[in-house]
């Protein structure tokens, strides 16, 4: 029993031992062999690369600490801004414009002008303000017959006659009513139409076709002996309110037409003035050619017509001559040391009174505009040639026209302004 059992183990034993390939073993050795020479290579590699990486460092390195001088010898620049004190520049000048004038005169304050004019003609309608209560009295024809006798009748003026309805008209004037004739024994009756006129206004008294007695005769036997009677409706009775024209009516339409017509006038003038001439607003002259209404005041009228005609007439003055004179007056108050900003300049044109004769206009100029000290941009770069930037901050002070300053250097590494004046770029600003 004891040797079978020890048989066993040394039979697992040895199993366990040949469970590789008998070949495996130096198999492995040799890529182990081979392996360890591939890392020798790589490191022999890497340490070449390191060293020509040094290498290229060193000699940026070195190209770059000996261009420093090179660039900033040939490439080197500076800019520098200066801004000028300001000061506001007023002055009122005193120039004339005259008309027919053909040039220029600087000396005598002379600049050319001329006068336009235009006409413009209107009828308008106007409505009527006021208002008033018409009473009209009917009227009519009354045909009045005398059956009294051969011998005419006289009535005065204003007798009364009265209708069937009792509406009372009288006599306009006086009138003779003619006799009646002989028709064998018979007596034909005289007539005469005369015109009556109702007692009191109203449409009540516009009435038809009637008969009419007369109440003065009331009593007497001429009562029944003459008489009258209409043939024809009495007609124009009326009270109501009408429209009426007062003064004020057609002075308000003078105004409005003519304010209107020297609208439209101005207008087409100043249409037709040159680009180069400027007129001046206060030489307008208003001048009424012709206005009328054939209406009176009180006329019941609701509108009514009034014509007018307007004449405009303005001076102008020629642009360019007066801002060239403004432009030299402006110049004589500057030092030669001084100049303007143009940009600021503005000059203003007033007429300083009524034209003279002979078209002669006096003309005030209102000029204003930034005045500063001239800058002499090379000298500044002369004197701040070649100094680091903390002493041309203490340079710059030494410029008291100056209101501010900056300045860059290019490149960055730069310290100090370069000598050479054309590299040096100064710019003159006005703003900002």
């Amino acid at each position: 029993m004891f040797v079978e059992r020890f048989y066993i183990k040394s039979a697992m034993k040895k199993r366990v031992i040949d469970i590789y390939p008998p070949h495996s073993r130096s198999e492995t050795l040799q890529e182990e062999e081979r392996f360890s020479g591939a890392m020798r290579e790589v490191s022999e590699t890497k340490g070449r690369h390191a060293s020509r990486t040094a290498a290229l460092l060193v000699f940026v390195l070195l190209l770059f600490v000996l261009s420093v001088p090179f660039v900033h010898f040939f490439f080197a620049r500076a800019t520098v801004q200066v801004w000028p004190q300001i000061t506001k520049l007023r002055s009122t000048e005193y120039i004339v414009a005259q008309v027919g004038y053909d040039t220029l005169n600087l000396e005598r304050k002379i600049i050319r002008a001329r006068v336009f004019e235009e006409e413009a003609a209107q009828t308008m309608l106007f409505p009527a303000s006021g208002k008033k209560f018409k009473a009209e009295s009917a009227r009519g024809i009354i045909r009045v017959y005398n059956e009294n006798s051969t011998q005419p009748q006289a009535l005065v003026a204003n007798t009364r006659f009265i209708s069937e309805d009792g509406k009372i008209f009288h006599l306009e004037s006086a009138a003779s009513i003619p006799g009646g004739q002989m028709d064998g024994r018979k007596l034909v009756p005289g007539f005469l139409d005369v015109t009556v006129v109702a007692a009191e206004p109203g449409e009540d008294y516009n009435i038809g076709p009637s008969k009419f007695s007369l109440p003065g005769l009331v009593g007497s036997p001429l009562y029944t002996k003459i008489h009258g009677e209409s043939l024809r409706p009495m007609t124009g009775g009326a009270q109501r309110e009408v429209a009426v024209v007062q003064e004020e009516d057609i002075a308000s339409a003078r105004g409005q037409l003519v304010e209107s017509l020297k609208a439209q006038a101005t207008k087409s003038l100043l249409a037709k003035v040159p680009p180069q001439f400027q007129v001046l607003s206060d030489s307008l002259v208003t001048t009424v050619v012709e206005d009328n209404s054939l209406v009176k005041p009180e006329a019941e009228l609701e509108q009514f017509n009034y014509t007018a005609k307007v004449r405009v007439s303005m001076h102008a003055f020629h642009k360019d001559d007066a801002d060239v004179l403004a432009k030299y007056l402006l110049a004589t108050h500057l030092a030669a040391s001084q100049a303007i900003d143009e940009k600021t300049l503005r000059i203003d044109y007033q007429m300083s009174g009524a034209a003279a004769g002979a078209g002669v206009v006096p003309i005030t100029v209102q000029i204003a505009a930034d005045q500063y000290e001239k800058v002499d941009t090379t000298a500044i770069a002369r004197h701040i040639g070649g100094v680091s930037t903390s002493q041309l901050r203490q340079l710059m002070k030494e410029y008291p026209f100056l209101a501010k300053a900056q300045f860059s250097l290019w490149p960055f590494w730069v310290a100090r302004v370069p000598q050479d004046i054309e590299k040096v770029h100064l710019e003159v600003l006005l703003e900002g």
